[in-house]
């Protein structure tokens, strides 16, 4: 039975037909309510206040077809009044940018100032004004899906149309949003090549001092590299699957599987590229950038890189790791001569896992042995069927399909 007719029925009072409408809708429904608030019990609870308002304003909907973008619709908005404020997602910076400078970004526990707060304030303002100069289509489709963090799926069942329509409709918008923004913004202005870049003829060697994980609640990592005197430092921001990467490095921990550094090492191994060095080439924007220098049978050449991704490299090839003179000597830290310098120690707290997730992991592993392979297998099996209907992969068939 289609949506249209089940609305009429439940119009007229069939509570049943009704209940047929939630059930076929509903996982889209706590799906969506999810992954706005990120948080299952607190989207439960707003999709079945979303089920309460369909039911009472049923008689208002005009259009039956619509039935599943109207509830998706009744969605948000209460997961907005129950934010109250826009949705923040914390990205990491090194997967935006490739390495931050140490200087470039507060320390963690340390409060945003005034004139910070201010800035964030403008930018906000001027992003938003640029998206309001886009076509109405346009403009709902990149609000529902980088302000309200929806899928695409999720967006081409609230605006009616069709998956390949909501990603031409972002592709336009981000290519105009960049060149309206691109005067304002001047990281995002082409950077220099491998070619343009200052280097000098003479690189400093550096090693991997240690790695620092600020806060245990938070991803970001200090990547701290020293000069053979281990008296200058310098410190870059990187993502936390390169650090830990960096530190089974360090401390010379084998796995029974290759990780994603390993694998890339194997692989240039077999195809006879040999890594010769590393760099820390450039600083551009308080951004660095790391150049790879290979060499393959004859042929020498050199690859732009971000220096977490480098160095991981690096120290799986055990190749020297350098930095340009200018980079040491724009944000280089001098170690005060009463300090006295010792490697790794932080690498230990990159690497631990806390108490509480510990316990976690062990009782569902206890849990898990103690299951017999179908009570494993029908587990895993419904667990994947649960992910994939919250996500919107998966969706109750409608009926008029199969007509």
């Amino acid at each position: 039975m289609t949506d249209r007719e089940l609305v009429r029925r439940a119009q007229h009072g069939e509570r049943q037909a009704f209940d047929q409408l939630i059930l076929r809708h509903q996982p889209i429904a706590l799906s969506l309510a999810i992954r706005i608030v990120g948080d299952r019990e607190r989207g439960l609870e707003l999709t079945q206040e979303a089920v309460l308002h369909a039911y009472l304003s049923l008689d208002r909907l005009r259009k039956p077809d619509s039935f599943r973008a109207w509830l998706c619709g009744i969605v948000v908005n209460l997961c907005k009044s129950h934010l109250r404020r826009p949705r923040v997602e914390t990205l990491s910076l090194e997967l935006l940018s490739g390495g931050r400078s140490f200087d470039s970004l507060p320390f963690p526990d340390s409060a945003p100032q005034p004139h910070q707060a201010a800035e964030t304030r403008e930018t906000h303002h001027l992003v938003l004004a640029a998206i309001e100069q886009l076509s109405p289509p346009n403009r709902d489709a990149v609000l529902l899906y980088y302000f309200e963090q929806l899928s695409v799926r999720e967006v081409a069942a609230l605006l009616q149309i069709s998956v390949p329509a909501v990603k031409g409709r972002l592709h336009k918008s981000r290519r105009k949003l960049r060149d309206q923004l691109r005067s304002t913004f001047t990281e995002w202005q082409p950077r220099p090549t491998t070619a343009q870049q200052t280097r000098s003829k003479q690189m400093i060697p550096v090693t991997v001092l240690d790695i620092l994980k600020p806060e245990p609640e938070k991803d970001h990592r200090i990547l701290v590299l020293t000069d053979e005197s281990l008296r200058r430092l310098l410190a870059i921001w990187i993502g936390p699957y390169e650090a830990d990467d960096i530190a089974l490095s360090l401390r010379g921990t084998k796995l029974h599987r290759p990780m994603t550094f390993t694998f890339m090492a194997d692989v240039l191994d077999k195809a006879g590229v040999q890594i010769k060095s590393v760099t820390v080439s450039a600083l551009e924007q308080n951004v660095f950038y790391a150049t790879v220098h290979a060499q393959r049978g004859e042929d020498c050449f050199t690859i732009d890189a971000r220096p977490s991704d480098a160095i991981a490299l690096a120290l799986r090839t055990q190749t020297p790791i350098f930095a340009a003179p200018e980079v040491m000597e724009s944000v280089a830290l001098d170690v005060p001569t009463d300090l006295e310098v010792a490697q790794g120690k932080g690498l230990s707290d990159v690497l631990e896992i806390d108490p509480e997730e510990k316990e976690r992991r062990q009782k569902q592993r206890e849990k898990w042995e103690s299951m017999s392979p179908e009570e494993r297998s029908k587990e895993s099996h419904e667990k994947l069927l649960t992910h994939l209907t919250e996500a919107g992969t998966l969706s109750q068939r409608d009926e008029s399909d199969d007509e």
